[in-house]
């Protein structure tokens, strides 16, 4: 709402500002070493990483990605948390990790059978949105293993490899009469044997 000579006073700050701070990144980046300079760029670039990996993550949850199926004694510990000792949340996750590991086999196959169904849950969803995100053109998200695979070579190729490989396969007619010769003397060879 204010007119720009009432602006004015704010912009002109912003530029000294601005111009002073120039200055001071200068002086501050020449006392710098080498490896700090290369530390500070490490930084950044896992700083920047983090943020996409948390970009993508929750660009998944808005385009509904289904949750990863749980495991076992995930299932175990998301129903026997209240109850479990301790006073803090590292007190009662580790005493719950001691009641799984006590449980008899019997016992866990209740929690094993439910993440055996969990996973076909998963299996399921993740299929209809693979789909879903193929139909909307993002199969960029599609997982490696369902991606379609790449295209088998060409007839020609196909050809020109089953002829090399014929030539170096197929031997000369002296070398089938050396077999023969060979494959003679070991039957007879064999019926001697025999005989004796």
């Amino acid at each position: 709402m204010m007119s720009p000579e009432q602006k004015q006073p704010f912009q002109e700050a912003s530029n000294q500002a601005m111009k002073q701070f120039k200055v001071d990144l200068q002086k501050y980046q020449a006392q710098l070493t080498p490896e700090q300079l290369q530390q500070q760029v490490m930084e950044k670039r896992q700083k920047m990483a983090k943020r996409k990996a948390i970009r993508k993550k929750r660009e998944l949850t808005v385009l509904g990605k289904p949750k990863r199926p749980r495991s076992p004694f995930n299932i175990f510990m998301s129903e026997h948390f209240q109850e479990a000792r301790g006073g803090t949340t590292q007190g009662k996750m580790k005493s719950l990790l001691d009641d799984w590991r006590n449980l008899f086999s019997h016992q866990k196959q209740v929690f094993i059978q439910l993440a055996e169904d969990d996973k076909i849950r998963y299996k399921n969803e993740i299929k209809s949105w693979e789909d879903h995100m193929v139909d909307i053109g993002r199969e960029d998200l599609i997982r490696e293993q369902t991606q379609p695979t790449k295209k088998k070579p060409s007839a020609a190729k196909k050809e020109t490899k089953k002829t090399t490989a014929k030539s170096v396969k197929k031997p000369t007619p002296a070398q089938m009469s050396k077999a023969s010769s060979k494959t003679k003397r070991s039957i007879s060879t064999k019926t001697d044997k025999r005989i004796f």
